[in-house]
C-alpha cells in the first residue's frame, strides 16, 4: 500500500507539502497540487477516510513518535509518559521509524509527542493545530499547538568541563554522535562554549563523530588513536554508550583510564555505574522527562494554560572513569 511518504518522493515535494495538497490546503500552487494528485494517482494512494472521521471525535490515544529502540536510553521516558497517560485514562502507541509516519499524518491519535530527528519540522509546522497538540523532546519549533519539553544540555556539559579542568586536564577532546540530532549538536555546541569560557581551546581535530553506540565510539576511538600521536588527556562524550565504547578502544591499547585518558559521559544509563571503570556521567531524569512531556501534552489537550520554564533536573556524577 503506497503511503503519504511514496507520494511525496513521486512528486519530488516534501511530506509536509504533500500534506497540504491532501487536506486542500490554499496555500500550495496549483501546478504542485496538480503533481501531487497525479503521483497519488500513479500510485494508487487515497487518504485514510477513516482516520479522518475518526478525528472529529476523540480517540483516547497519545503516540509517542521515536527514532528508533537502540540502546538502553528510551525505557525510562516511555514509563514516564505512560504513567501520566494511564492516569488520565489515556492509552498510548509508539512508533518507531525513520520513514513512515502514517500514525502521525492521519492522526490516529489525540496529540504527539516526537523524540525521532528523521521526522521533518515542517512535517510538524504542517499537522500541529488547536486539535492535534505536539509536545517536542528533540528540537525548537516556534509554534503555538507545539510545546518544547528540552534538557538542559549546555549545563550538563559545562558541568563536567568544570569537573575535568578541576582534576588538571587543559587538552579535553568530544565524542559526538550524528550531526542530526538535536541533542547531540547542543552538547557539542556547550562543550565548545564551556572551553572557551574557561580560556581553553577547542582543536577539531579532537573531535570524534560515532552515532551514539558502544561500538560506533570504539571504533571511533580506535581510528582516532591509530591517527594521533598526541591526544587529549581526557574525552567527553554526547552520550553514555559511545563513552564505554571509547574506554574499551583506549583499554585494549593499553592504556590506563583514567591515569592517562579520563572519560565523562552523558545520560547515565543502568550500566554506567558497572562499567569498568564506572562511568562518570550527567545523570538525566529521564523518567521525569517522560512524565513532564505527557503532563504538558495534556494541559494543551484540555486547553489550560502550561507551566513555563519547567525543566528537567541534572545531575554530574563523578565515578573511576575521571
Amino acid at each position: 500500500m503506497s503511503t503519504l511518504k511514496d507520494v511525496a518522493k513521486k512528486a519530488n515535494v516534501s511530506v509536509a507539502t504533500a500534506s497540504y495538497v491532501m487536506n486542500d490546503s490554499k496555500l500550495i500552487t496549483q501546478p504542485t497540487k496538480d503533481k501531487v494528485l497525479l503521483a497519488a494517482k500513479e500510485l494508487g494512494y487515497r487518504p485514510n477516510r477513516n482516520a479522518k472521521n475518526l478525528k472529529k471525535s476523540k480517540t483516547n490515544i497519545i503516540g509517542f513518535f521515536l527514532s528508533g529502540f537502540t540502546g538502553p536510553f528510551f525505557n525510562e521516558i516511555l514509563e514516564g509518559i505512560q504513567d501520566t497517560v494511564i492516569e488520565k485514562g489515556y492509552e498510548m502507541v509508539v512508533c518507531a521509524s525513520d520513514d513512515k509516519h502514517r500514525l502521525l499524518v492521519e492522526r490516529y491519535v489525540d496529540g504527539a509527542i516526537i523524540l525521532n530527528y528523521h521526522i521533518s519540522n515542517d512535517l510538524l509546522n504542517s499537522l500541529a493545530s488547536d486539535k492535534f497538540p505536539m509536545v517536542v523532546l528533540d528540537r525548537e519549533l516556534d509554534n503555538p499547538y507545539v510545546k518544547e519539553v528540552l534538557l538542559p544540555n549546555k549545563l550538563g556539559i559545562d558541568q563536567s568541563v568544570n569537573h575535568l579542568v578541576e582534576q588538571g586536564h587543559q587538552r579535553i577532546g568530544f565524542i559526538a554522535g550524528s550531526e542530526e540530532s538535536y541533542d547531540g549538536e547542543k552538547r557539542l555546541e556547550g562543550f565548545k562554549e564551556s572551553l572557551a569560557k574557561r580560556g581553553l581551546t577547542f582543536h577539531e581535530s579532537d573531535l570524534i563523530r560515532a552515532d551514539f553506540t558502544e561500538i560506533s565510539g570504539m571504533f571511533g576511538m580506535m581510528d582516532y588513536l591509530d591517527n594521533h600521536d598526541e591526544y587529549p588527556t581526557a574525552f567527553v562524550s554526547a552520550n553514555d554508550e559511545m563513552a564505554m565504547g571509547a574506554i574499551k578502544a583506549v583499554q585494549h591499547r593499553g592504556l590506563k583510564v583514567p591515569e592517562q585518558i579520563a572519560f565523562v559521559g552523558f545520560d547515565d544509563i543502568d550500566l554506567a555505574q558497572y562499567f569498568q571503570p564506572s562511568l562518570s556521567t550527567v545523570r538525566v531524569q529521564k523518567k521525569l522527562w517522560g512524565r513532564i512531556a505527557a503532563e504538558s501534552m495534556f494541559r494543551m489537550l484540555e486547553k489550560k494554560s502550561d507551566v513555563d520554564g519547567e525543566q528537567i533536573p541534572i545531575e554530574f556524577v563523578p565515578r573511576s572513569s575521571s
